[in-house]
């Protein structure tokens, strides 16, 4: 880099890339395919490459492994890594170095972590040389949780308390906290969970909504970090709500997630749409309330596309207060989110039952987000528990993991393909 102005540039570009498309893995692609593999989404167009995330029988050279996932997860972690590595000697000043550094390790690190939850073993790639990368063989999960944990703490320390944007649509500190927030939890390590979890509860910088219409508004002041395109809304808007009024949705509610909700959820009621297919009425997601826009202007966005927001921190918090025997405080985190949705305290009075009722807020307040739900199902253990009888005969417990496309497996002659495949 030889300025300042080229380096802003470069990590700008990096942002353009993660929602470069729609429906690819920092895109809707997780939402959608996590969605279809849980027990959450039913895909209405058939046939389709969505078919198999459904009924969960995915052969390895489906065109959502490479297309939707693997590549364009590792485009993301290639340009973090040029950045990276252009930021070695360049004239470029030092508080900008440190801030450009911390947002390409967090990128990194968001794009490693859902490829490891999707596929298990993948190659760690932290260089550019490409001769070298197009070799390189599984690495265990554990080792990359090792790289995703230094490099998080490290962007942590770099990053500033203050967004370098307009808006929370560039990483800050406190996004490398909810992240690491997150990979603890996931990583069973309770104590680390629970810290970093409160040191962004208690900066007072992020609050819930008072009226869940406005969660995922641009100036939401539940929103950690966002991803931004200044010439259109989301793409999880555009690809859940109907274009016309007239058109089926492409996805809708399982019935089972619908039966979830417990009866004055304003969650069912704010979240959720309805429609009419010929006389039978469907649901949807309905978070983001801005679909297609089909004026010859684009439309001033109203909504950004929310990556980390404030009720997955008092839910982690709870999990992690739960798992440490601390259970007044895990309740008073879950009844915070409860209370917000119109839902008297919970009833949970020891461990057991206040993990039954985590999983249970996590599922109805982070359904269509992000995966969530496939995700929990596998590291709780509970994948065939909950899946095996809905997704009979289809299910095998090897299916909590993706299969490694084929094309990658062609190309690189090291990759072996998980069991089941």
């Amino acid at each position: 880099f030889e300025n300042d102005q080229s380096a802003n540039s470069a990590i700008a570009g990096l942002y353009k890339r993660l929602i470069i498309n729609n429906s690819i893995i920092m895109n809707g692609a997780l939402t959608k395919l996590g969605g279809l593999s849980a027990d959450e989404l039913v895909n209405t167009n058939s046939p389709s490459p969505d078919d198999v995330f459904r009924i969960n029988s995915i052969e390895p050279e489906n065109s959502n492994l490479s297309g939707a996932l693997w590549q364009p997860a590792y485009k993301n972690i290639y340009q973090a890594n040029a950045i990276l590595e252009g930021l070695s000697g360049a004239a470029v000043t030092d508080s900008l170095k440190r801030q450009i550094k911390g947002e390409a390790l967090l990128v990194r690190s968001l794009n490693y972590f859902y490829l490891i939850n999707l596929f298990g073993d993948v190659p760690l790639v932290i260089a550019t040389n490409y001769k070298e990368n197009q070799s390189l063989a599984r690495t265990p999960v554990t080792q990359i949780y090792e790289r995703i944990t230094n490099d998080l703490l490290e962007a942590k320390a770099l990053l500033s308390t203050i967004y370098p944007s307009s808006g929370r649509v560039r990483p800050n500190k406190w996004t490398a906290t909810a992240l690491l927030a997150r990979v603890y939890l996931f990583q069973k390590d309770w104590s680390k969970a629970e810290s970093q979890s409160t040191e962004i509860i208690n900066t007072g910088t992020y609050s819930l909504t008072n009226d869940l219409t406005n969660t995922f508004l641009l100036n939401s002041p539940e929103t950690i970090w966002s991803l931004m395109d200044d010439k259109s809304n989301t793409a999880e808007g555009q690809m859940f709500i109907p274009a016309f009024s007239f058109i089926k949705p492409g996805y809708i509610l399982t019935d089972t997630l619908l039966n979830s909700f417990e009866t004055g959820d304003q969650r069912k009621e704010k979240w959720i749409n309805s429609a009419d297919v010929n006389g039978l009425t469907v649901y949807y997601p309905y978070k983001y309330k801005k679909g297609y826009d089909f004026s010859s202007t684009p439309p001033v966005p109203t909504e950004y596309y929310v990556v980390f927001r404030l009720a997955e921190l008092f839910l982690i918090r709870a999990e992690a207060r739960a798992h440490l025997g601390d259970i007044v405080n895990s309740q008073s985190d879950i009844n915070v989110i409860r209370n917000r949705a119109g839902l008297l305290n919970t009833s949970a009075n020891d461990q057991s039952t206040l993990l039954s009722a985590i999983e249970q807020e996590r599922k109805v307040e982070l359904f269509a987000e992000w995966g969530h739900r496939w995700f929990d199902l596998k590291r709780t253990d509970e994948a065939n528990n909950k899946l095996g009888h809905l997704k009979a005969p289809n299910w095998q417990n090897t299916d909590v993991l993706y299969p490694i496309p084929f094309d990658q497996i062609q190309l690189n002659p090291f990759l072996v393909q998980n069991p089941g495949y």
